[in-house]
């Protein structure tokens, strides 16, 4: 299924530093426009699950967001403000953030107001996983993933069936060097255990390899 579509709509010369293009690089499709007509169009035509507005002043986002909610009644909007205090009006938007953040803030913000159903759902074997929502389904059951559980299982299934190292997983997974206390490892292991194992404390799907590390094998006994 196709990536979820989030609408952008920033100034042609934004006031910061745009946060658009890490978006896209988190299997998302932006489309990025710079006024309220352009804006207005896509999303009716394209129905986006998200649209972020960052435009000024709070009169502004104010019209836009009514404008926006014309078109595409169920988009969930985010508006990005310039500074604390600068407050839109009541129920313009699902969530407003205040400059500056994190973009790990705003991919959180992004991921919250993604409908559960909206496209980027992928098939592995029994087990659905939806990446940018980071949820997690199988057995007829949703997790929410934290985003280390979600980078740790991806990664397990680009070697899945094969061993992988506890070395290799920290250095992928947390973007280390170091590795020699591996019990944060661990922990994510058992949690993850935990969401996808019939029986956490013998478990068919992630295993432990002896002197090896851990291998996910969606063929086990997947109750």
């Amino acid at each position: 299924m196709a990536d979820p579509k989030i609408l952008w709509l920033e100034p042609s010369k934004p006031r910061r530093h745009s946060y658009a293009g890490q978006v896209a690089r988190r299997r998302y499709t932006v489309q990025v426009v710079n006024d309220q007509r352009a804006a207005c169009r896509f999303a009716a035509a394209q129905q986006p699950a998200v649209c972020v507005v960052d435009v000024a002043p709070a009169s502004a986002v104010a019209r836009v967001c009514t404008a926006l909610r014309k078109v595409a009644p169920k988009m969930r909007i985010i508006v990005v403000q310039a500074r604390a205090g600068a407050e839109v009006q009541a129920g313009c938007a699902e969530v407003l953030l205040c400059a500056p953040f994190t973009i790990r803030k705003l991919l959180n913000s992004i991921r919250q107001q993604l409908p559960a159903n909206s496209g980027g759902w992928v098939s592995h074997g029994a087990l659905r996983l939806h990446p940018a929502a980071r949820r997690l389904q199988l057995r007829g059951h949703e997790h929410l993933l934290s985003p280390k559980q979600l980078r740790l299982l991806e990664f397990m299934l680009t070697r899945e069936g094969k061993p992988v190292s506890t070395t290799l997983l920290v250095r992928r997974v947390w973007e280390t060097d170091y590795t020699s206390d591996l019990n944060t490892l661990h922990n994510h292991i058992n949690s993850l255990r935990k969401l996808i194992e019939v029986d956490p404390a013998h478990p068919h799907l992630l295993q432990t390899i002896r002197g090896k590390g851990y291998c996910l094998n969606l063929n086990g006994k997947a109750e």
